[in-house]
């Protein structure tokens, strides 16, 4: 071989060469990046995912918020407005995701504003909201548009999250008969069993149907407990004062509260932090004590060792699955090492609709809602004798979706109402509420209880009326929400986990209901109960879009 040909040939090995140490060097580089990354290419799994996994996609960046409330938009698309036809929400915010990207935005120039900072959160209809219609189901309130949030929506939209819909409800809070049905909207389904409604409020069911992260609700009687019991998530009923109710359309301002939705204890508690406040235009938010930092600060510890419960045995016989499942969940409790104790309940809470609330709600609805109705925009009632003539009318009536009938007559007797001058509502107000809130807080004192606990519904998910499931059953004498009657009276907390399902897959919820502002430590027992009894589990809805999301969605 010529000195030219072998020159040729050690500078082609040394080429060689060169090039296998340079890829070498770049494959271990690049296989130093990939264990230096997180495990991130593996698709987000949207179903039942709570705002720690959320927050942990967002921070590694295979996640964005506008993705992710694209992905909740389709799921309502697919669910809720078509296939199964869910009906959980009245509306849904054309601009939710542009407002996502603009907290995307945000997040990259400046960090998030908190836990909730691109979260897409669901309403209930009887909420003011700036960017979508406020009717508490009415179709006589149908394009109202409130000229500003409600307190608990503006501490939202300060925390960074996304108003992403608002829930469909009984109308004007009170099922009368139709659980989740509105002329505004017609009847909601639960995702459970299409046949049965989701209680009187579609926001939890709408939750359970993993068509959003969180949502608020209202109680007045048990119309937050309630749909969570029913849908297998968590609600908490606050404290009367701990939240705002302003731009809130109203049922029984003496009794009604705002709370918070989620799929866990975890999420309802930071969901707390950020409505939990006091507000200039809601008197009541000025008495409490003060109000912890963070809702979530005692959960990580928490244990049911050493906890002692008085259990509300009065609440039973009208479901026997429901008493079995309640019977379990106490078993639970006392091998985690809780004490459970009997204790006798007031007859002015266990008779509370007769005796207390449907007197007050009664006389307090007729002001309350003309007072709200007052602002309203021109072509809309300005008052609930207005609400009334316009849903009586045969534009409505005549409708696929009318007012019912029950509704109608509820507002012919709140209009015969004396008013807030009525002696028996006084006597109420003064002497019988109360005396059931001492004679309950007594029961904590007498007992050193950390809270009691009772089924927070007497009865699982009920029929829908005009798809009427026969296999639903109820004892007749029995109201199913006499449970929730409690905590509306004596105006305490009640926070409602899932406790168990029957045969047919219905949720069930049992209630931990405690000492004014004890939402803090009802919070860290319901974590220590959740983390052991595990019991939620998402429905098995036929026609449901995949499970995750394999790539971020893209701009329409």
């Amino acid at each position: 071989m010529n000195n030219t040909k072998q020159g040729a040939v050690h500078l082609r090995l040394l080429v060689v060469s060169c090039l296998a140490i340079c890829l070498a060097i770049c494959l271990g580089a690049a296989v130093a990046r990939a264990d230096a990354l997180p495990p991130s290419d593996a698709p987000f799994e949207l179903i039942e995912a709570d705002l720690a996994d959320v927050q942990t996609a967002f921070a590694a960046g295979t996640l964005t918020a506008e993705a992710l409330t694209r992905a909740y938009l389709e799921r309502i698309k697919t669910l809720d407005r078509r296939g199964p036809r869910l009906n959980t929400l009245i509306a849904v915010n054309e601009q939710a995701a542009a407002d996502a990207a603009a907290l995307d935005a945000e997040r990259a120039e400046s960090g998030p504003r908190g836990p909730l900072h691109g979260i897409p959160v669901i309403i209930r209809d009887n909420l003011s909201t700036l960017d979508l219609p406020t009717t508490a189901g009415a179709a006589a309130l149908r394009g109202h548009e409130p000229l500003r949030d409600a307190f608990v929506v503006q501490r939202l939209r300060e925390a960074g999250a996304v108003i992403l819909a608002k829930a469909n409800m009984s109308e004007l809070t009170l099922p009368l008969g139709r659980f989740s049905y509105s002329s505004a909207a017609g009847q909601s389904r639960n995702p459970y069993n299409l046949r049965r409604a989701p209680s009187s409020a579609a926001d939890a069911a709408a939750l359970a149907a993993n068509l959003g992260m969180l949502a608020v609700g209202t109680d007045t009687a048990g119309s937050l407990r309630g749909p969570a019991a029913v849908s297998a998530v968590v609600g908490l009923k606050p404290t009367l004062g701990l939240t705002s109710r302003s731009g809130l359309l109203p049922t029984a301002l003496s009794i009604e509260v705002t709370g918070p939705l989620a799929r866990s204890v975890r999420d309802a508690a930071l969901l707390l932090n950020v409505i939990a406040a006091e507000d200039p235009s809601d008197p009541r938010t000025a008495d409490p004590p003060d109000r912890p930092a963070d809702y979530t600060a005692g959960l990580a510890e928490a244990t049911l060792d050493g906890v002692r419960l008085g259990v509300a045995r009065a609440y039973g016989g009208a479901h026997k699955e429901v008493d079995a499942a309640f019977t379990a969940a106490l078993d639970l409790l006392r091998a985690q090492g809780a004490e459970l104790l009997d204790v006798k309940l007031p007859d002015v809470v266990l008779d509370g609709w007769e005796l207390v609330l449907e007197r007050l709600i009664e006389t307090e609805f007729r002001d309350q809602v003309n007072a709200y109705l007052l602002h309203t925009e021109q072509g809309m009632p300005h008052s609930l004798a207005e609400l009334l003539r316009m849903s009586a009318s045969p534009l409505i009536a005549g409708s696929p979706t009318p007012t019912p009938p029950g509704r109608l007559d509820a507002y012919r007797r709140a209009l015969r109402s004396p008013g807030l001058a009525d002696l028996d509502y006084l006597d109420i107000l003064s002497r019988r509420l109360p005396a059931a809130r001492t004679a309950v807080t007594a029961l904590f004192t007498e007992h050193e209880l950390d809270a009691l606990v009772l089924p927070t519904m007497l009865c699982p998910a009920s029929s829908l009326l005009l798809d009427y499931d026969e296999s639903y059953h109820c004892a007749a004498d029995r109201d199913p929400y006499q449970p929730a009657y409690l905590a509306s009276i004596a105006g305490l907390p009640e926070l409602t986990l899932p406790m168990g399902f029957t045969e047919e897959g219905l949720p069930l919820g049992v209630s931990l209901v405690g000492p004014a502002f004890s939402e803090a430590r009802l919070l860290a027992l319901g974590h220590a109960f959740e983390q052991v009894a595990k019991v939620r589990r998402a429905p098995e809805i036929p026609d449901a879009p995949p499970p995750v999301l394999e790539t971020l969605p893209e701009e329409d």
